[in-house]
């Protein structure tokens, strides 16, 4: 190249993931789709919020290809949610809230079966990014446990499994905490617990967690959620 001449444009790593990800149909068939009062966006949409929430954190490329795959499988296992009498719940008429029962194995199982040359193409370990999609639920599930725990000891026996799964994966807890709290944030608007949130991951990150730590946490969802001694 001459001195002078304009430089070429250079696609990133990221634009590339976004390319080969964005508009393949089983992510698709997640427009429309809703999910719950909590999430602003369809799933579609949520993966795609997902992505750009997760690109602030990390430019790690599995972990931006697991952020695109992660609720792959809510398309395929949405029930529609219903309240105590049968009546659906809705964003707004015509839009249909859903249950995703198991979305995360059903996912990690799709991801593993796609074509592996969209994977080695961009020098991706699809493997790997099947087990980041299959683990992205892990902390949400363990969250749900301590918010429902009713004294201290309960919330420490709680934290201890959580913990204990987290550092027992095939990808490491930092790796699942990052593309949860992604997750968590393109929610949108309806993500309101932010703060709790952070105060977990961070927590969860400390090599050893004290009780005070602890206690910080379970003074938080006493405030939020009312159910503690």
């Amino acid at each position: 190249m001459k001195f002078g001449e304009p430089k070429m444009d250079t696609i990133s790593e990221k634009e590339k993931i976004d390319n080969a990800f964005s508009n393949i149909q089983e992510l698709r068939a997640g427009i429309d789709v809703w999910q719950n009062n909590f999430h602003e966006f369809d799933v579609y949409t949520h993966s795609e919020n997902c992505v750009k929430q997760l690109s602030n954190l990390t430019s790690d490329k599995n972990m931006l290809a697991a952020a695109w795959l992660h609720d792959i499988g809510k398309p395929v296992v949405a029930a529609e949610k219903t309240d105590k009498v049968g009546n659906p719940q809705e964003k707004e008429p015509g839009k249909p809230y859903h249950e995703f029962t198991d979305h995360e194995i059903v996912g990690e199982e799709m991801v593993r079966k796609m074509n592996p040359d969209i994977f080695n193409s961009l020098g991706l370990d699809q493997e790997k990014v099947a087990k980041l999609v299959g683990c992205h639920y892990i902390p949400t599930k363990g969250i749900k446990k301590l918010r429902t725990t009713t004294n201290f000891e309960q919330f420490i026996n709680s934290f201890d499994d959580l913990n204990n799964t987290l550092s027992n994966l095939e990808v490491t807890k930092e790796e699942v905490l990052t593309i949860f709290l992604a997750d968590k944030l393109a929610q949108g608007n309806g993500c309101t617990d932010q703060e709790e949130l952070f105060l977990i991951r961070e927590t969860l990150l400390k090599e050893n967690q004290t009780n005070d730590d602890l206690r910080k946490i379970y003074e938080m969802q006493k405030q939020m959620y009312g159910n503690k001694e």
